[in-house]
């Protein structure tokens, strides 16, 4: 079972779900990045939160 993420959370994980490749993700929230980084569905680039694989996963249910 996924693990239980709060509304700005999961709008924030949609957010950079949009990111196209070699595009700037958005800013998130440090308090929404800490969330996200502790769910495990980002990873830390530099200053900067990306989403991962389990991201992906997370919000569609598959990911290569």
């Amino acid at each position: 079972m996924p693990k239980s993420l709060s509304p700005e959370a999961i709008d924030a994980l949609r957010r950079l779900n949009e990111v196209g490749v070699g595009q700037m993700p958005p800013d998130v929230t440090s308090g929404v990045a800490a969330e996200l980084l502790r769910a495990g569905v980002v990873a830390k680039s530099a200053d900067r939160v990306e989403i991962n694989c389990d991201g992906r996963k997370y919000l569609s249910g598959d990911c290569d």
